[in-house]
């Protein structure tokens, strides 16, 4: 393979929102052989830069689900933002479903102060009413969406500055019925692409931006075949880029959907399944473990 495109969380990223050393030191010695290696996340790029600095890696990235592309040194080799008119559509739905969501964009990221009020008393009344749930698990979903870069809150989607570029809106709720409405609403249009990444999110982007179409392009960026290229990843926003992929490889802890269309299966992120892949990769040894069950397709 001459080109390995990994997602971040929940993939290249341990239960701490952290690089682990093994996956840093798999990502060196895949570099050093001459293969490379681009990290693609819904995360906007400049908090990006910033987990991979102190991971101690340096690669092309991937942001905001594929609506940008910078290279290693930080130059933007793509961009395809959503039009302005249709991001804000999709933020007034949201304030006024009360569904607390983030607009990620080249100044950073913005919140309305409204929704993330009402996300904290979701998650208050979930700690409240369900003290047997996995509570650890929950406040790192919640803690992971105010450790990033470059965060600013907003009274509403009308403080966004004019000139920032609107690349994806996440939208999170605790409310499983919030969560299912705004799923099915986003789903139904055709003037934006939903995808989801989290249990409790979903994501809006321009229609033609995904993983796979951004690997793509990357891959020709690179002067490299698709055929030649990887990719591993955990969850629905990592479809595109699985299927397009020479190699689409599923995490060990991936979507139950998901290990069943991938080619094979690696380790769990806990297990540093990346690393694992990548030394499989320059060893030419079968990644999957032998008691993991490979699907066919």
């Amino acid at each position: 393979m001459k080109l390995f495109a990994t997602d971040l969380d929940g993939t290249l990223l341990n239960r701490d929102s952290q690089i682990s050393r093994e996956n840093a030191d798999a990502i060196q010695k895949a570099q050093q052989s001459g293969m490379k290696v681009t990290i693609a996340t819904g995360r906007v790029y400049s908090d990006v830069v910033a987990i991979s600095r102190q991971g101690g890696i340096k690669t092309p990235i991937i942001g905001s689900n594929g609506a940008t592309i910078h290279d290693e040194n930080g130059e933007r080799l793509f961009h395809l933002p959503l039009e302005r008119e249709t991001a804000a559509s999709v933020m007034q739905w949201l304030e006024d479903e009360h569904i607390y969501y983030e607009a990620s964009t080249q100044m950073g990221i913005y919140a309305a102060i409204s929704t993330h009020e009402t996300m904290l008393a979701e998650l208050e009344r979930v700690l409240g009413s369900k003290p047997g749930e996995d509570i650890e698990r929950m406040i790192r979903s919640i803690k992971k969406h105010y450790d990033k870069k470059d965060y600013h809150r907003v009274n509403n989607h009308l403080e966004i500055p004019a000139e920032a570029c609107i690349y994806n809106i996440m939208a999170f709720s605790m409310n499983p019925e919030k969560v299912q409405r705004g799923r099915e609403y986003f789903s139904s249009r055709t003037d934006v692409a939903m995808v989801v990444s989290f249990e409790h999110n979903f994501e809006m982007q321009h229609p033609d931006v995904s993983k796979g179409n951004a690997l793509s392009k990357l891959a020709e960026h690179l002067n490299i075949s698709m055929k030649d290229t990887a990719a591993i990843g955990d969850n629905f926003n990592d479809v595109s880029m699985l299927q397009m992929a020479g190699l689409g490889i599923a995490m060990g802890n991936a979507e139950p959907e998901i290990r069943a269309m991938a080619k094979t299966i690696t380790l769990t992120n806990v297990e540093h399944g990346v690393a694992h892949a990548i030394h499989s990769l320059l060893e030419g040894k079968p990644i999957a473990p032998e008691e993991t069950i490979v699907s066919e397709g």
